[in-house]
């Protein structure tokens, strides 16, 4: 199945932080028997009208340990990781004269074999990798929306082309950050022109990254996509430790996931639903918007077993991926 993404209109530190919200509805969205509620056919827990998991005759407040029902959300403590490093992490930087003429989004004929020269600077089995993200920025000189505006068509360009070379397009993710993040002062030709570029970096696998893992944290109530204000408190007590982090970032992908359970269709329109909304609390929180990307995922990659409830409460997640600026 297709991924989608929303581009919540993204490199800088060197490293990345990987955040994990297991999403709330771990339990109640479950497959067997749960002792004190009633499932269906399917074994998953039965709602009433007003969203509320229906009791057997024997439930007592004992039994109120389903994610989801009864108001129980499960608050384990943050891990911390420490990723593998950047070895798995690849930056190409194309300066934007050699591939653009002024004032153009169209790559030129030199523009093109400039991307056919360095292509194996990307790596090998790009099929294999996490993402390819590239990323267009121009300097300061002109009207800011419309750089902003010219970045992007500009990293799209590349995109393009690294597709019809080969690349997955399945792989890859577009943004334009305008005349944001320099590398250089714009007060002189030299620095504006390094500052004109199309960065290319591209992510082994996720492993490298280091890592916030937030387990069985409840978000969402059952099979809903908006933030629960429990899921709220919740994402606003364990994201206040990274926020300065999170400010300093520029990329931020979002990501929802679910098991197996139900509709691969449904599956993915509720993974996209939920990452949307917790890019929209990390906004609110004041993250800049321009540096987000949510994306659904739905059940293609889960990293548990979906034949228990452990494993599929494991695989109902949002992971908050913080990309720095590769070395």
């Amino acid at each position: 199945m297709n991924q989608s993404r929303t581009l919540f209109v993204p490199l800088q530190a060197a490293g990345m932080v990987f955040l994990t919200l297991v999403a709330g509805t771990a339990l109640a969205e479950s497959r067997g028997t749960t002792p004190g509620y009633t499932a269906d056919s399917a074994g998953n827990i039965v709602t009433s009208g007003s969203g509320d998991c229906v009791h057997t005759g024997s439930w007592s407040k004992d039994e109120a340990t389903v994610v989801g029902c009864d108001g129980y959300v499960l608050n384990a403590k943050v891990r911390i990781i420490k990723g593998e490093g950047l070895d798995a992490i690849t930056l190409i930087t194309y300066p934007q004269a050699e591939l653009f003429a002024f004032d153009k989004a169209e790559l030129s004929d030199a523009g093109k074999a400039y991307i056919r020269e360095h292509r194996d600077e990307l790596g090998g089995d790009l099929a294999k990798v996490y993402s390819i993200t590239v990323i267009g920025y121009t300097d300061s000189t002109g009207d800011a929306k419309y750089n902003l505006g010219l970045s992007e068509r500009r990293a799209q360009a590349v995109r393009d082309y690294l597709v019809s070379l080969g690349v997955p397009a399945d792989k890859m993710r577009v943004l334009g950050r305008g005349e944001n993040d320099p590398i250089a002062p714009n007060d002189s030709k030299e620095g504006r022109a390094r500052n004109r570029r199309v960065e290319v970096i591209v992510v082994a696998q996720p492993r490298a990254l280091d890592a916030m893992i937030f387990p069985s944290v409840a978000l969402f109530e059952r099979r809903s996509g908006e933030l629960s204000a429990q899921g709220i408190q919740l994402l606003e007590k364990n994201i206040s430790d990274a926020r300065e982090q999170l400010k300093r970032a520029t990329y931020i992908e979002v990501v929802g996931h679910t098991d197996d359970v139900g509709d691969d269709e449904y599956n993915q329109q509720l993974s996209e639903q939920r990452a949307q909304a917790v890019a929209r609390y990390l906004v609110r929180s004041g993250v800049d918007a321009g540096k987000i990307v949510a994306m659904g995922a739905g059940e293609r990659l889960p990293v548990a077993s979906n034949a228990t409830e452990e494993g599929r409460a494991e695989n109902r997640r949002v992971e908050v991926l913080v990309l720095g600026r590769a070395k």
